[in-house]
């Protein structure tokens, strides 16, 4: 009978070590193309992606090592990214934020915990041809420039601005380089509206409104001429802007000064 207790005791500690063992997988991500597609459609033998929370019982709100974060798999094996890809010993696998990017939930946005808080770099983690794959979304940027510019807007259903360099369309993750009036430096500006007919993007400067319409790849400025911190900015737009239509799909906002406002 001791015997027999002893051989129970040893099989249920060893099944508890089973259960234990953690499978990490680190993941050397690329730098995203333009025109990539991240819209694969699973097969019954390909593993799922899962954005699993955990809360520590102390920690910040943000930082490398958060209370709240959350954990990537590939079926049962942990995503761990390597956020320095000169540095083989440098991964993280802790996320701060995340969500599917399309209906298969093949493409999945995370921002990775660390330092950097809310400005923290984004990847998607996704599943294409039947591997998991992880796309770093940056731009070569000589002039970092403003970086109150970087973090991620939700636009409705239209997607997600990405450090006023990408926009995301969060039913088949296609991703929109906006055009930069630089080459080599991001978008200036705060993210102010959008068109009508949802097409252009604008952005606010100390004395310009800059456009972007993503859908078409073509961008126009023109002068503003009042203070932008000033209370009544939209009154101000309203009455001496208009949008025109340069073609079906092509729409910027001009100025068409009202003889009757007074500012």
């Amino acid at each position: 009978m001791k015997k027999l207790l002893t051989i129970v005791t040893v099989l249920l500690t060893c099944l508890g070590c089973t259960k234990e063992k953690t499978v990490e997988r680190v993941y050397i991500p690329h730098i995203i193309n333009p025109g990539e597609a991240f819209n694969d459609y699973p097969s019954e033998k390909d593993s799922s992606i899962t954005f699993i929370m955990h809360q520590e019982k102390e920690g910040k709100p943000l930082g490398a090592n958060p209370k709240v974060w959350y954990k990537v798999k590939f079926g049962d094996t942990v995503v761990k990214i390597q956020t320095n890809r000169q540095d083989p010993n440098y991964s993280n696998g802790k996320f701060i934020r995340g969500k599917f990017m399309n209906t298969q939930k093949t493409t999945l946005l995370a921002q990775i915990a660390d330092d950097f808080g809310l400005k923290a770099k984004f990847y998607f983690i996704s599943l294409r041809n039947h591997q998991l794959t992880v796309t770093e979304l940056a731009r070569q940027t000589a002039k970092e420039g403003n970086l109150d510019n970087v973090g991620l807007i939700h636009l409705g259903g239209e997607g997600y601005l990405l450090n006023n360099d990408f926009l995301i369309n969060p039913v088949n993750a296609k991703v929109y380089f906006l055009k930069r009036e630089d080459p080599e430096k991001r978008i200036e500006g705060q993210y102010l509206m959008k068109s009508p007919d949802k097409g252009t993007l604008v952005f606010l400067r100390n004395s310009s409104l800059y456009q972007v319409n993503y859908q078409n790849d073509e961008s126009t400025s023109v002068p503003f001429r009042i203070d932008p911190t000033q209370p009544g900015l939209y009154m101000h737009i309203q009455e001496n802007y208009v949008w025109k239509t340069k073609r079906p799909g092509l729409s910027f906002l001009f100025e068409d000064r009202n003889t009757l406002a007074t500012n």
